[in-house]
């Protein structure tokens, strides 16, 4: 199992990086491909979950739209016409509904495809977003995505390894929070993420006194962010979101904690005004 992970995570982390060094259209191009592609298998996971427990989607037709609005911010075709793809959906599927005969399952198809794009695509849109601020001239729009990753995933490293560092130092006597929904997190993993956040925000943003703030708000928010998930999968009765990752499970067990941190730090950026 380690050496999947491990290279799932070089091979993530490589591709990730040169989307960011390469401050011309290759850059774009590959950043644009990585996360098109990821909204496609984000929202086709989640239509796959709802699938479990009997709930029908348009589960193509919306995880190729999800791309769609990706690729049109990537390539700035603007609001108005990135706006244009779900609504086109909406429209189709809305025709659909017309067949008095498959009425209900038409309308099921239409709700469940519809959550999947609020769920995973509206949050997931703000990672391209925030990466576009700049593009051509400055790039800082980059420098702040990678402020983002790094303070969300540094939150999730050190809870993790505080976690599991307590469990055994106590041996077993943790404090668990939510058992019901994600067994693994324990109080004390969650006060060293939290520090670990902070101390990475303070960091890359040169110890001003907002750092402390935005770093405990995207800790948070990827803890909040992977509970939801975690409650999803139970719900669904599924242990991974997907297989598509050797080693790390799906795409929305990547993107989980940084589906509420990505419209939360671009809020954040406004209030900087950086936009």
């Amino acid at each position: 199992m380690f050496l999947p992970r491990f290279f799932s995570f070089i091979l993530l982390v490589s591709l990730f990086v040169t989307s960011i060094l390469l401050k011309n259209n290759y850059g774009r191009i590959i950043f644009g491909t990585i996360f098109s592609i990821a909204a496609f298998g984000l929202v086709y996971e989640i239509l796959s979950m709802f699938e479990n427990i009997g709930r029908k989607s348009y589960k193509l037709a919306t995880s190729m739209t999800a791309s769609l609005i990706i690729l049109s911010i990537i390539c700035e075709l603007g609001f108005k016409f990135t706006l244009t793809i779900p609504a086109f959906l909406v429209v189709i599927m809305l025709f659909l509904m017309l067949n008095y005969k498959k009425y209900l399952d038409s309308l099921d198809r239409l709700i469940n495809s519809s959550a999947a794009i609020m769920i995973g695509v509206l949050p997931l849109a703000f990672l391209p977003i925030i990466y576009m601020v700049g593009e051509g001239t400055s790039y800082q729009g980059r420098k702040w995505l990678i402020a983002l990753i790094l303070i969300t995933k540094a939150g999730d490293t050190g809870a993790y390894c505080v976690g599991v560092l307590y469990n055994k130092i106590s041996k077993g006597k943790n404090h668990k929070i939510v058992p019901n929904i994600s067994p693994k997190k324990t109080w004390e993993g969650t006060i060293g993420g939290c520090l670990v956040s902070i101390l990475v925000s303070t960091l890359f943003f040169n110890f001003e006194f907002g750092a402390i703030i935005i770093g405990i708000l995207l800790f948070f928010g990827g803890f909040y962010g992977d509970l939801v998930e975690s409650a999803l999968k139970r719900v669904c009765g599924v242990k991974d979101s997907g297989k598509i990752i050797p080693g790390m499970g799906g795409i929305y067990d990547v993107l989980d904690s940084l589906l509420l941190n990505a419209p939360t730090f671009y809020f954040f950026m406004m209030l900087k005004n950086v936009l």
